[in-house]
């Protein structure tokens, strides 16, 4: 009688992200490992697993060796590698994995892999049509040229030899990678690579908004009050409406956007200037839902091509009511928003208006699967991608 077959062991799993507790993606990456690890071996890669790490420039986004050498000792013995986010630690960590023999999954959270702005926004947060090597050049000069005053630098001639270097891991990441994965269809059309659709669940349980009890229109803001999420033209769309008719609740942290944090603190003191408006920095889960129950509707100005905000889901899974931009992947999470232009206060000023004008109505609740759901759907992707714990 022969011998039973020995007990497989669980999938080893490490997960990378830029961060863990700032920002859509690194929440959604901490909560993802969380819901895993009942099924499997969840290890988290991220800055803070790279010894000695200090910021190298630009050159770091392709290759910051410290962090490869960390890399390569986690990534022994590993099943999957999940990448979420490379931001800090360098582009060439995907072919890396490769090499190791781990099945490489890659998040598709934003556009940082080809566009080191990460949204596809040029120095002065236009819209770019998409990365080109002169382009690139020219929109990052202040970074290649560090620390060379901006103005100087945009002077001076494009440097293509890191923009190069850049496309080069890039396209390293398509071959080595398994299998693509993204919230909506729009990021990874943009990118030209198959994904697999994987929408955001929720992160915790929302339920549904009580009833509206009337009065002026209650307008919600969450978001990071930087120039891409459109907070500014909130507020001139906002202070366009006539005396009394709305409120206005921004709630965000403020980053610094070009070295500093002065154009949010100048944002916030014009809103805080403005009748009826009050701004929150970073609130808790539970004050994220609690600020959800008291609007009436959640806006989402986005200038930059958004793949899937998870505010948005968060928002009707409780059946509030959304006005958004019609940009990036909003449209396709976000089926029955009220989408105006992206950038237009004048737009967005007529759609708070009719909303004002409109009965207070809730929503039919949508809700997003739910954390344990979505950790399954999750590991069936591993294991189509290839993924198996050896015996």
């Amino acid at each position: 009688m022969s011998a039973p077959a020995p007990p497989r062991r669980r999938l080893r799993i490490l997960q990378v992200s830029h961060a863990w507790n700032e920002g859509g993606s690194a929440l959604y990456a901490a909560a993802l490992s969380d819901a895993l690890a009942p099924h499997a071996e969840v290890r988290r890669f991220g800055p803070e697993s790279v010894p000695g790490r200090r910021n190298r420039g630009f050159g770091a986004t392709v290759r910051d060796p410290a962090a490869e050498r960390a890399f390569a000792e986690a990534v022994v013995g590993v099943d999957v590698v999940h990448i979420h986010h490379l931001s800090g630690l360098g582009a060439s960590l995907p072919a890396l994995a490769a090499g190791a023999g781990a099945t490489l999954v890659v998040h598709l959270h934003d556009y940082w892999l080809a566009c080191a702005r990460g949204q596809l926004v040029d120095q002065g947060g236009a819209r770019c049509v998409g990365p080109d090597p002169e382009r690139c050049a020219r929109c990052l000069a202040p970074d290649l040229y560090a620390p060379v005053p901006p103005p100087l630098a945009r002077r001076l001639p494009p440097r293509r030899g890191p923009i190069d270097a850049r496309d080069d891991a890039w396209r390293a990441t398509r071959r080595a990678t398994h299998r693509f994965v993204s919230p909506s269809r729009h990021v990874a059309d943009r990118l030209g690579v198959e994904a697999e659709l994987l929408p955001y669940p929720l992160l915790q349980p929302v339920p549904p908004a009580p009833p509206s009890p009337g009065g002026p229109l209650r307008v919600l803001f969450l978001g990071s009050l930087i120039p891409s999420k459109g907070p500014d033209v909130l507020l001139a769309a906002y202070s366009g409406l006539p005396a009394g008719a709305a409120t206005l609740h921004v709630v965000g942290p403020s980053p610094p956007w070009r070295g500093s944090t002065r154009w949010a603190d100048d944002l916030v003191a014009r809103a805080r200037s403005t009748p009826g408006v009050r701004v929150d920095g970073m609130l808790g889960r539970d004050g994220v839902i609690t600020a959800l129950h008291a609007a009436d509707v959640l806006v989402v100005p986005s200038t930059w091509e958004e793949n899937a905000p998870l505010v948005l889901s968060e928002a009707r899974a409780a059946g509030v009511r959304i006005i958004a931009s019609d940009i990036g992947g909003i449209p396709e999470v976000a089926p029955g928003a009220r989408l105006v232009e992206a950038g237009s206060a004048g737009a967005l000023r007529d759609a708070l208006a009719a909303e004002a004008r409109a009965p207070r109505m809730r929503e039919r609740p949508a809700p997003a699967p739910g954390l344990a759901e979505h950790a399954r759907a999750v590991l069936d992707l591993y294991a189509r991608a290839g993924a198996r714990a050896p015996a």
